[in-house]
């Protein structure tokens, strides 16, 4: 707009042309109230720079830290390894401004349900966040090492089989050369 001297000559036309985007919503009824203040003389805004910084605080994002704080409350491990879960809680406390007990609350809430309750049977519990984080990607690291063990020796009747046997038998050797 300030570059634009011919389009906005004064500050008037500055401020009609901010409230002429107010068009829906409750955006729309603040501005035909400040419309009507205009033009019985009482205008609330004499610079557009107020104004932008006002429409910014009613109607500009909500409240970063209550949304920021929502994106915490709600996030899930889901199906992600939790060195991956761990970094986006931590970039998602420091914007919500999480520390301390509340944080610890949050995280193991974020946890799925068989991780966390391994993680709350050990002795002694992790206290700080930094040991929650540390004990939920040791057992999640254990978690992936049996689960590939498993799937390389198989399951048979919910024994686990033995591991394959490397190498030629005494037998076979015989037998191929009898």
């Amino acid at each position: 707009m300030n570059g634009q001297k011919s389009e906005f000559p004064d500050e008037d036309a500055k401020i009609y042309w901010i409230l002429s985007y107010m068009q829906t919503g409750s955006s729309k009824t603040w501005r035909d109230y400040v419309v009507a203040l205009m033009y019985k003389g009482q205008q609330s805004f004499s610079m557009s720079d107020k104004l932008l910084k006002e429409i910014d605080q009613k109607f500009g994002d909500m409240d970063k830290r209550t949304m920021q704080s929502l994106k915490i409350r709600t996030i899930q491990q889901g199906d992600r390894l939790v060195d991956e879960h761990v970094q986006e809680f931590e970039k998602a406390a420091l914007e919500a401004g999480y520390e301390g007990y509340p944080l610890v609350v949050e995280f193991k809430r974020s946890l799925n349900t068989g991780l966390w309750r391994r993680l709350t049977e050990l002795r002694p519990m992790p206290v700080t966040i930094e040991q929650w984080y540390n004990e939920a990607i040791t057992m999640d690291h254990q978690w992936k090492v049996a689960k590939t063990k498993e799937a390389f020796y198989g399951k048979v009747n919910g024994t686990v089989r033995k591991p394959p046997q490397y190498g030629v038998s005494i037998a076979y050797i015989r037998h191929a050369i009898t």
